[in-house]
């Protein structure tokens, strides 16, 4: 039942006439699997005024509240994790890989306190563009819900849809989902590796994470500095933390 409202949303959503009634179709959709909540953002990244990045959102109104408040989105472990994943996640995939980070501790509060204002479970998609990330899609839900690995696949899919059809129907072409806000455009690889040196890995860890040769990291993070204007890694780690591309 549900791939087949997978397959009527993709079809439908071609032809709304506006955001709003794409925005229905998509509550539509995740009711279907039980999600009662989703956030639907751009230029994903771990900034303090999220709101610029939002497209289309419901939450709990009490989560929205909490989450600012405590500022939670500094350290938030599904999006961190969203720039250095190349697929759909469950949360709490995000924050099993921060086990070592020192802001765990501040992580797992964050997720109880979801948990407490009706986001017991969720799962991110990000969209992908020619040039990387460019946006994502994350639905969650008060009831411990399990996607298989087909329903991930076949909705990661759909949101992507969707995602591009709303830059649309607002006016937006995909090349303003692609930028920085500072003239600046970097690849998913790009921010990723970004990442990960920040985190102290070398050429040859990111290497092994990315499944790649340590001669594409060191083409990936020469691109990067070049765009960043920075003369070494520190140099571009400092220059991410001030843009908000890496926390």
């Amino acid at each position: 039942m549900n791939h087949t409202q997978i397959m009527h949303f993709m079809v439908a959503i071609r032809e709304v006439p506006d955001s709003q009634t794409l925005t229905v179709e998509l509550e539509r959709l995740l009711a279907s699997y039980g999600f009662a909540y989703y956030c639907v953002f751009s230029n994903p990244k771990p900034i303090e005024n999220a709101d610029q990045l939002i497209i289309a959102a419901n939450w709990p109104a009490t989560w929205v509240e909490r989450y600012v408040a405590q500022k939670y989105i500094i350290v938030d472990p599904t999006i961190r994790y969203l720039l250095r994943a190349n697929r759909s996640f469950a949360w709490h995939e995000a924050v099993d890989a921060y086990r070592d980070n020192p802001h765990y501790k501040r992580m797992k509060r964050m997720m109880a306190d979801g948990k407490d204002n009706g986001l017991a479970s969720g799962y991110i998609f990000p969209a992908f563009s020619r040039t990387g990330l460019v946006g994502a899609t994350t639905i969650g839900g008060p009831k411990d819900i399990e996607l298989s690995p087909v329903e991930i696949a076949l909705l990661e899919t759909a949101f992507r849809e969707a995602y591009f059809r709303y830059l649309e129907l607002r006016g937006e072409g995909q090349a303003s989902a692609v930028t920085l806000g500072l003239d600046i455009s970097m690849t998913h690889r790009e921010i990723q590796s970004l990442a990960f040196i920040a985190e102290g890995l070398t050429s040859g860890d990111i290497a092994q994470v990315l499944n790649v040769s340590s001669n594409t990291v060191d083409w990936y993070v020469n691109s990067l500095q070049a765009k960043l204007g920075a003369r070494n890694r520190n140099q571009a780690v400092a220059t991410g933390f001030r843009m908000g591309l890496i926390a």
